[in-house]
C-alpha cells in the first residue's frame, strides 16, 4: 500500500488542477481588465486636457484681437471663432462690485468647444475693461 499511496502523491503534485487554472485564469482576466479600464480613463483626460489647452489658446487669440481696441470689446454678444473647428465664444458683464471705482467693468469671456453650448465652457476669463463712455469723446476747441 504505501507504493501506490506514492505513486498519487507524485501525480496529484505534477499537474495543475482545473480549479487552480480557472483560478489564475480569473485573475489574470481581472488584471487585464483593470488595465484597459484605466487606459480608457488616462485616454479621456488627455483628450478633456487638450481640448482645454485649444480653448485657452482660443481665448487668448480672442482676447489678444478685442484688446487692440478696448472700446469695441464686446460685452454682451456671442459668436464663432473663424478658424477654431466649431469652437464659440460668448461675453456677458459681471454684476458691480469694486471695479467701479476704476471705471471699469467685469466681462466674463466663455469659450465653448463644438457642439457645447449651454454646457460647462471650456475655458472661462474674467477681463476688468474700460467702461464704455455713453457720451462721445470730444476734442477741446482749439480756439
Amino acid at each position: 500500500m504505501n507504493g501506490n499511496w506514492k505513486r498519487r502523491s507524485r501525480r496529484s503534485t505534477a499537474g495543475v488542477t482545473l480549479v487552480e487554472a480557472l483560478a489564475g485564469t480569473a485573475v489574470l482576466g481581472s488584471l487585464l481588465v483593470s488595465i484597459l479600464i484605466g487606459a480608457v480613463r488616462l485616454q479621456g483626460q488627455a483628450g478633456r486636457a487638450e481640448r482645454r489647452l485649444q480653448a485657452c489658446r482660443v481665448v487668448d487669440q480672442l482676447l489678444e484681437a478685442w484688446w487692440r481696441n478696448p472700446e469695441e470689446f464686446p460685452r454682451r454678444d456671442e459668436g464663432s471663432v473663424s478658424e477654431g473647428d466649431g469652437w464659440r465664444w460668448r461675453t456677458q458683464v459681471l454684476p458691480s462690485g469694486p471695479e467701479r471705482v476704476l471705471r471699469g467693468e467685469v466681462v466674463a469671456v466663455e469659450v465653448f468647444a463644438a457642439g457645447e453650448r449651454d454646457g460647462e465652457p471650456a475655458a472661462r476669463v474674467e477681463v476688468l475693461v474700460p467702461e464704455k463712455e455713453d457720451v462721445p469723446k470730444t476734442r477741446p476747441d482749439a480756439g
